[in-house]
């Protein structure tokens, strides 16, 4: 038995040296979820991790075994607008995709969670007994509005802890 006063250290893993889900390729002008890959993926039971800032933690605290990943070779786009009218949609420049990765890493970093591999898109699978990843999502808010104020629901060390616990008992970990 653990004493309460000891503090379990939090492990997470990015899975760096596990091999892509499926072959890579060219980049293609699609979104993530229309990548022939990832449609296959998703066939077979496989959900897109988040890609919201909250949720960027998320595969580094899932199973391996629940955990897939293929090169992104998605196109993300910026939209341009004026009075909410989309004028044009350009690709994202890899300068903007460095930047963007780089906030998410410093997030992290705050969160207390190691940086991320850049250039991959997450896949994972929900465990035994619940249909899909966003049950998963609904039982950490659930949980963490039950625990009152003092953990907000987002990318902050106290929330991902608790997010790591929630994960590791609902896979019976």
């Amino acid at each position: 038995m653990v004493p309460v006063n000891v503090v379990l250290m939090a492990t997470f893993d990015w899975g760096v040296s596990d091999e892509p889900a499926a072959p890579t390729g060219e980049p293609l002008p699609v979104e993530a979820a229309d990548l022939p890959e990832v449609t296959e993926l998703q066939s077979q039971g496989w959900t897109l991790a988040p890609d919201e800032p909250m949720w960027v933690f998320l595969p580094a605290i899932w199973p391996g075994t629940h955990r897939a990943w293929v090169a992104d070779r998605s196109t993300r786009w910026v939209e341009n607008s004026r009075d909410g009218v989309v004028l044009d949609r350009v690709p994202w420049s890899a300068d903007l995709y460095e930047e963007i990765e780089s906030d998410l890493n410093a997030l992290l970093a705050e969160a207390g969670v190691p940086p991320r591999p850049a250039g991959r898109l997450w896949l994972l699978k929900p465990p035994p007994g619940l249909t899909s990843v966003q049950d998963v999502i609904d039982q950490m808010i659930e949980l963490a509005l039950a625990a009152g104020s003092e953990l907000v629901p987002s990318c902050n060390p106290e929330f991902v802890r608790h997010a790591q616990r929630t994960v590791q008992e609902l896979f019976g970990r």
